[in-house]
Formats: structure tokens, sequence, C-alpha cells
């Protein structure tokens, strides 16, 4: 990988007699694979994320490619929160524009432009407050085509109703899992202070193929329910259709929340609850 400049931000010298504000700490970088692994800088095709934080809270985010071209700059009003503000913008790796996105405090506001390899244009959306208006899209030699949505979310076959029938009907507390659940159950109807409902959320990676090549619990109330809603996933029977974007597959997180009803109180016999996820969210 070729070495990465660091960015600087030309400030304003202090007035004379003002204390100069303390530098913000600037994270380290991180390293991905082109499926969203987490990896190392001595990976030869990891893409680099360098996160510059303006103050305590806005800043920008530079991906490279494994070549060090830019091929994203990301701009933030919190970046704990991953707010986007400003124009979200994307390259080629030869450095032509793919990519203009305008948002205003995490919503689309603005034009949302894409543009094939030679620089025509692809697309021109009009987005007001996150809803979009008139869009165009055109094809490779300038010509209008019909129009297609921006994004589109992996779809299981049969839709939500099918994922939360088969996610329900595979997940399965073992005897180790059910003995957690026992004493947790017991031990909330003593103390009367806390809910009865358990959630998980499983963040799954859909491949541009539709097959779950990744996933795992992002989220969890009961840490004994996180083993048998990962069996729940990998008992899936059918693949995805793959999310696309622009009119392109392209691999994504898709998260799955499961819930989970606790007995009130558990009772010798009684079943150990039910489970019931709900449609997933988010790329």
């Amino acid at each position: 990988m070729k070495p990465l400049l660091s960015v600087f931000a030309m400030l304003a010298l202090p007035l004379v007699g003002r204390a100069q504000a303390p530098a913000v700490a600037q994270p380290p970088a991180t390293f991905y694979t082109s499926d969203f692994q987490l990896t190392t800088q001595a990976d030869p095709a990891a893409y680099c994320a360098e996160t510059t934080f303006r103050d305590s809270l806005t800043g920008v985010t530079r991906v490279f490619y494994p070549s060090g071209a830019l091929r994203q700059y990301i701009p933030y009003a919190n970046v704990y929160r991953q707010t986007l503000h400003g124009t979200l913008t994307t390259w080629y790796e030869d450095g032509r524009m793919r990519t203009k996105e305008d948002y205003y405090n995490g919503q689309r506001h603005g034009d949302l432009l894409t543009y094939y390899p030679d620089g025509t244009l692809k697309r021109r959306d009009r987005y007001e407050k996150g809803l979009c208006g008139i869009g165009n899209c055109y094809g490779p030699n300038g010509a209008p085509v019909p129009y297609f949505v921006y994004e589109q979310l992996p779809l299981y076959p049969g839709g939500e109703a099918q994922l939360t029938k088969e996610l329900a009907k595979g997940v399965r507390l073992n005897a180790q899992e059910l003995g957690q659940m026992r004493r947790e159950s017991s031990q909330i109807y003593r103390m009367a202070r806390a809910g009865f409902n358990r959630e998980v959320e499983v963040e799954l990676l859909v491949g541009e193929d539709g097959r779950i090549t990744n996933a795992k619990v992002v989220k969890s109330s009961s840490s004994f329910l996180n083993a048998a809603a990962l069996r729940a996933v990998g008992a899936l029977k059918r693949q995805f259709v793959p999310a696309r974007r622009d009119g392109q597959t392209v691999p994504s997180r898709y998260t799955v929340p499961v819930y989970y009803t606790m007995e009130t109180p558990y009772r010798q016999g009684a079943g150990p609850g039910s489970y019931y996820p709900r449609g997933g969210r988010r790329w």
C-alpha cells in the first residue's frame, strides 16, 4: 500500500493573551476488506479509513483505496452518531467523481448525482428533508432510461413474513441456555424491577450473491440468547435477493432484531418463551 498523507486544517493564529484551545485527539486509522471485515495495514488489499475531528463532535472520514487513491469523503455533524452533514463524495480509483450526495443533519437534502466511469451523468435525484422528489436516470450514452431507485435493501424470498417465520421456528434454547433463562426469570420476578422482554439484534453481512457471509450479535439484553439467535440465522433455508445501489448489486449489512418474552414466573413444564423477529434495517 502506498503511504497515505495526513491532512491538517489550516487554523488562524490565536489573539495575543487568549488561551489556545487544546487539540482534539484524533483516532487511529482503521483498515477493512472489500466485504467490510476488519483487517490490518499489512493487508495489501485493505481499504484505509481515517477520521479527523474538527471539534469534539464534528469531523470527516476519508476512505482510501488499497492503492492510496482517495475513494470517499464523509462529513459528519456528529461522528459518534454518524450523523451525515454536508456533501458526501466518492471517486473512482482514477480520480473521476462517482457520486455526490448532499445531507443536512442526517437526512438527504439537495442533490444526489451519480456518474459512469467515463464521467457521463448516470442519475440526478433531488431530495427535500429525506424525501426524493423528481429524479432522472440516464444510460451510458447519456440518453434517458426508465427511473430506478437508488438503494434497495436485501430481500429475503417471501419477504419479512417468511423471514420472521423461519427465524421463529429456528430459535431453540439448549439445556444450558434454558437453565440461564430460568435463573434470570426467577430473579426478575423476585426483584420486580425489570421487564420480561429481551432483545437480540443480529447483523447479517449479505454478499453480492445473496449469501450470508457473516453474522454477529450487535446488541443483546441477555447474553444467553445470543447463540440461539445465531443458530436460527444459520438455519435459514434460502438466499437473499442481494442489495442494489444505483442498479448494481453490492454487499450490505442487514440487522434483524429478535425479541424474546420470558415466562413470568417460570413454571416447570412451561414453554421457554416466544421469539418474534421484526424486519431488518440499515445498510
